[in-house]
């Protein structure tokens, strides 16, 4: 039963209505939301800096500089989540070989984690410096708005 691969979805050619998801590749999927959450950060802390003079008028500057902190612990924790899934995918390409789809998941999360159980605390600490900087850049810029 032939089917049209489209993104990694198998659409049956005989059952318009049944569609089939594939597994995709974990380094690439995980690696591109990185690469697009560090887009975030970085936009609005330029858009802090650019525009600083114009938010002062606005917004307390106390609220401004706490938000520009935020925003750079966030940029530092996107750099650091890429550069460990870069590095461990480097080490699992020695260790393993070129991927293969027919892989176990379990070399597959190796891949993208690394083999240790320091790998995967650094990779959850510096997606948490992601996350928590986004949420509190964020938060201090609308504490700010709302306070002025």
């Amino acid at each position: 039963m032939g089917g049209v691969i489209a993104g990694g979805i198998n659409i049956l050619e005989n059952e318009p209505r049944r569609v089939e998801l594939k597994k995709l590749v974990y380094y690439n999927s995980i690696v591109n939301l990185i690469k697009l959450l560090s887009i975030l950060p970085l936009l609005a802390l330029g858009g802090i800096l650019i525009f600083r003079s114009s938010f002062e008028q606005i917004i307390d500057e106390d609220y401004i500089k706490s938000a520009t902190v935020a925003l750079w612990i966030s940029l530092i924790g996107c750099g650091l989540s890429y550069f460990n899934f870069v590095s461990n995918y480097k080490k699992s390409i020695e260790m393993f070989g070129l991927e293969d789809p027919d892989q176990t998941e379990s070399i597959k999360r190796i891949r993208l984690f690394g083999p240790t159980i320091s790998g995967y605390l650094f990779i959850i600490v510096s997606i948490c410096m992601l996350a928590f900087g986004l949420w509190f850049g964020v938060l201090f810029i609308l504490m700010g708005l709302l306070n002025a």
